[in-house]
């Protein structure tokens, strides 16, 4: 059988790591509304249901035993895990402060995200930042975490999201694929070819080219849910892909790539960036998203524009 937790010593740990940070008994008092005597009567209970002494008294001043040195760093932990705890549940709103778990996609220095997070941890120096790099959904959904980059259109409706761009697709093959299969000229002409299936941003089996284009997928070497794993097979010659265009920009200016039905192509992959319902009620949050938000790189459209009010930008 489970032992159940003896949570009677709490408020006497409290005020023994009070009085050690303070200095001494009234100014722990001070601290904590108590009054001497009551925090005193806390230091005794704690040290007679342990049976060592914490402190040594003096008329004038306290110090640490060796056990009260080893007891002081635990209780601190406890302090702090309940000035964090309070924090959170008060939302944080008075200055953005404490970790902040952000999951994105690995291509996210192609736009700009490993360049904007130290800009805002120096604007932010009390935010501490864990970053998870994943190009699986499934992944990046395991477990807690504070917001998301998500490209495409959003999970489910446990999420609140704000759009941050729009990004164009691009249906491209290496020239030496091409020179050896030939050119598509047709949406009809992808049915002779060979592909390069990217499952994380496209669904299974079907690519839509725009608004009333879709064309069937189901057969190539190579099936990844990493677009750089498909970025690099394409550029290998193994076959046709679709991928972000930004992905394969510099590929297609230095003619390693070459893109096609570029009059047909017009649809575009969302990247949002969501948060479990309610999180933007910490300040955390709602300072990251707009930091992002009007740090994104502005040679591409909407990067400097604001983030709307909230009623306006988030979608249930």
């Amino acid at each position: 059988m489970e032992e159940r937790p003896d949570l009677g010593n709490v408020m006497a740990m409290i005020s023994f790591a009070a009085v050690v940070s303070t200095g001494g008994f009234s100014n722990a008092a001070n601290l904590l509304g108590y009054s001497k005597a009551a925090v005193s009567r806390q230091i005794a209970k704690l040290e007679q249901s342990i049976g060592v002494r914490l402190l040594e008294r003096t008329t004038r001043s306290v110090s640490l035993t060796p056990a009260g040195r080893e007891m002081y760093a635990r209780c601190a932990r406890i302090v702090d895990e309940v000035n964090e705890a309070n924090q959170i549940i008060t939302g944080m709103v008075s200055k953005p402060r404490g970790d902040l778990k952000v999951n994105a996609p690995v291509v996210s220095s192609l736009f700009d995200l490993t360049a904007i997070i130290p800009r805002f941890l120096q604007t932010y120096p009390d935010v501490r930042l864990f970053l998870n790099l994943s190009d699986s959904h499934v992944g990046m959904l395991k477990g807690r975490f504070d917001v998301a980059f998500w490209m495409g259109d959003p999970p489910d409706s446990s999420f609140e999201y704000v759009l941050l761009r729009d990004y164009p697709m691009a249906l491209i093959a290496a020239p030496a694929y091409l020179a050896k299969t030939g050119k598509p000229h047709t949406p009809h002409d992808l049915k002779d070819h060979t592909f390069i299936i990217e499952t994380h941003l496209s669904k299974v089996g079907e690519w839509r080219l725009s608004d009333d284009v879709s064309v069937t997928v189901n057969r190539g070497p190579l099936t990844s849910n990493s677009v750089r794993m498909a970025r690099e097979a394409a550029l290998q010659g193994l076959g046709i892909s679709y991928l972000p265009r930004f992905l394969v920009e510099e590929d297609i200016a230095a003619n390693r790539l070459e893109p096609l039905l570029t009059d047909v192509v017009s649809e575009s992959i969302p990247l949002h960036i969501i948060f479990p319902r309610g999180n933007f009620a910490l300040s955390k949050v709602r300072a990251f998203v707009d930091f992002v938000r009007e740090n994104m790189r502005p040679d591409k459209p909407d990067a400097s524009a604001p983030l709307l009010a909230l009623a306006h930008d988030l979608k249930s």
